[in-house]
């Protein structure tokens, strides 16, 4: 078990830096689908602000093959797709399991899945700190027998991921560099022992709290810092200011 966690921080660590030195957004996803090995990577940008004035500006990066894009957009599946639907309403990831198609939902789904194309699915709905909401779809491989347990075991790296494509695509398509991100306290308490020196365990009894919980700090610390590991965003928040080592 210890193996494999560490070999999926190693695997997540080398996606994480794939997808921040892709050339773009379109390069990026294909490194994400070939890194876990799905079948499919889409990233839709639904929704930009500009002050006041919210603009209706689709961008979206996908490795569906050309002959299913064509068809999609021929066929206006867009507007009965309820992947786009379920996910540009939603705030939490869900899987395509959980949806209830339309009657024309199921024919579109069907025409999907008769160009080779997966049935599973795992959606994360992403909703910035201005307001643009955007969303990430994996889909699996027409012959995958085990998609419930890579969305058990993978899910969590998923979401930081989509974050960090999230940040690319909005830099690829606005030149929107965000400020410094705001730390709570105990995420800065985290960031504090670590560059102190301490482990998990040492830190949770400092900080009286659970080791969990004190991962749970460090994940999103890391996430706020764009950073893979905790080195990173350790280095990441001296050079900020945010914390003295």
């Amino acid at each position: 078990m210890h193996d494999q966690q560490h070999d999926d921080e190693r695997l997540y660590e080398g996606i994480f830096q794939s997808i921040k030195n892709a050339a773009d957004v379109e390069q990026a996803v294909q490194k994400f689908r070939d890194g876990y090995g799905l079948g499919h990577v889409t990233y839709h940008l639904a929704q930009t602000v500009a002050g006041q004035l919210q603009i209706d500006a689709p961008y979206v990066r996908t490795t569906y093959p050309p002959t299913w894009v064509a068809r999609y957009l021929m066929k206006g599946y867009v507007h009965v797709d309820p992947v786009i639907k379920e996910g540009l309403l939603r705030s939490l990831p869900f899987d395509w399991s959980e949806i209830e198609p339309s009657e024309h939902a199921i024919a579109m789904l069907i025409d999907f899945q008769s160009h080779g194309l997966g049935a599973a699915g795992y959606s994360i709905p992403i909703l910035d700190k201005i307001g643009r909401r955007a969303l990430l779809s994996l889909n699996s491989k027409p012959d995958e027998a085990n998609w419930d347990e890579l969305v058990t075991r993978f899910r969590q790296d998923w979401i930081e991921l989509a974050h960090v494509l999230h940040k690319k695509a909005i830099f690829e398509q606005f030149g929107d560099d965000d400020p410094a991100p705001v730390l709570s306290p105990r995420e800065l308490e985290t960031l504090y022992w670590t560059a102190q020196g301490k482990d998990y365990k040492e830190i949770a009894m400092i900080m009286a709290i659970s080791e969990h919980t004190v991962r749970t700090y460090m994940r999103s610390a890391r996430f706020k810092l764009d950073c893979a590991n905790m080195s990173q965003a350790v280095a990441v928040a001296i050079k900020l200011r945010l914390i003295n080592p």
